[in-house]
């Protein structure tokens, strides 16, 4: 099988760690080895604009067993603005490597759990040197986002990738699978490719993805990064709403507002209302992010990607359940307003009780 000159696995691992994060502040700290992503200087990076551009850390290195050698690992983290930590391990793919090996190193990779324990204790420390950056810092275990890159430079024997895509099916590589797949399973792995110059390509897929790229640049995996730190802080605050709903529900079960309970429930109407707020706030930073002002190349991988990890069904949840937060809350002043008039009109009326006893005690 024909090999690879130049290339390299990227696996990522995403974290929420708070609030929110002041990278601002991170800069002014100086940091060592700390820098603002930026895109390449190509015409059509001019359709995506950060709002506030991550930053990142070169972080401690490893060595690891792959391709049967000892391996160099190199790892960047990336800090976004709405909360997110990115952890990222670099692993060079040998100079001669065959896809079968590649085929059977990613699949060692996928079921390799150490690479979790290893990217927790690296955001751990990460959290800790830059936690007076973070609003609220606090990382949800349990809640972790993981995707691949499989990036080629440079194929074996100067190929071209016409004649690659003929003679290799890079859909099992990306299943990380090992038998035969069928044409449907194909076909559908592969259709969200893209290439802007006979010499690249790109295809995105729900958990990973396969670019070639002489070029080298680090701008496609930076887009695909950037978009699962949006859907991964999208998620989180949908499972969040739903949480606060059954809270909610939990709370008025059985229940109605009444005068001796009308502290209580001022509180929980406070308590929804600081909530919707907080998360109004974090969604629309995250869906504000990234701004795509033209659909040319790049926007257009940035736009199917986010698709195929279907951002528009969890904008349109999460509105639809602060829809839902918001109208309890109004039910709930509502019948706390009612309770407050009535409780009014009692007062005036013990006082008219009062001011009639008073005038016929006088008598």
């Amino acid at each position: 099988m024909f090999s690879i000159k130049k290339g390299r696995i990227i696996i990522y691992r995403l974290f929420d760690v708070g609030l929110e994060i002041d990278l601002g502040n991170i800069e002014r700290s100086a940091r060592d080895g700390a820098r603002r992503l930026q895109f390449s200087r190509y015409p059509y990076m001019k359709a995506l604009q950060f709002a506030n551009p991550p930053i990142s850390f070169d972080l401690q290195s490893f060595v690891k067993p792959l391709f049967g050698v000892d391996t160099k690992v190199n790892v960047v983290a990336k800090a976004y603005d709405f909360g997110v930590l990115s952890i990222a391990f670099d692993i060079p793919i040998p100079r001669g490597a065959t896809f079968a090996e590649l085929e059977k190193t990613t699949q060692a990779l996928d079921a390799d759990r150490s690479i979790d324990a290893l990217a927790r204790d690296y955001v751990g420390q990460l959290a800790e040197s830059i936690s007076g950056a973070i609003a609220a810092p606090e990382i949800k275990e349990g809640f972790v986002e993981d995707y691949a890159i499989i990036y080629v430079e440079e194929l074996g024997e100067g190929m071209r990738i016409s004649e690659f895509l003929s003679r290799y099916d890079p859909a099992r590589l990306l299943l990380y699978e090992t038998r035969e797949l069928s044409a449907f399973m194909r076909r559908e792995t592969l259709r969200h490719s893209f290439s802007y110059c006979d010499d690249d390509l790109i295809i995105v897929h729900l958990d990973n993805a396969f670019i070639i790229d002489p070029s080298g640049s680090s701008d496609l995996p930076d887009v695909l990064e950037f978009a699962n730190a949006q859907i991964f802080e999208l998620r989180y605050y949908d499972g969040v709403i739903d949480k606060e709903l059954k809270s909610i529900y939990a709370t008025l079960a059985g229940k109605s507002v009444s005068v001796m309970s009308l502290r209580s429930f001022e509180r929980l109407a406070r308590k929804i209302t600081r909530t919707v707020t907080e998360i109004t706030e974090v969604t629309e930073r995250v869906n504000n992010a990234l701004k795509v002002t033209e659909d040319v190349y790049y926007a257009r991988v940035y736009r199917t990607f986010m698709g195929l990890l279907r951002s528009r069904d969890l904008e349109v949840g999460i509105r639809e359940k602060l829809q839902i937060v918001m109208d309890t809350c109004k039910m709930l002043h509502d019948e706390i307003a009612s309770k407050r008039a009535y409780l009014i009109e009692l007062g005036i009326l013990l006082l008219f009780v009062v001011d009639i006893v008073i005038v016929l005690a006088g008598l």
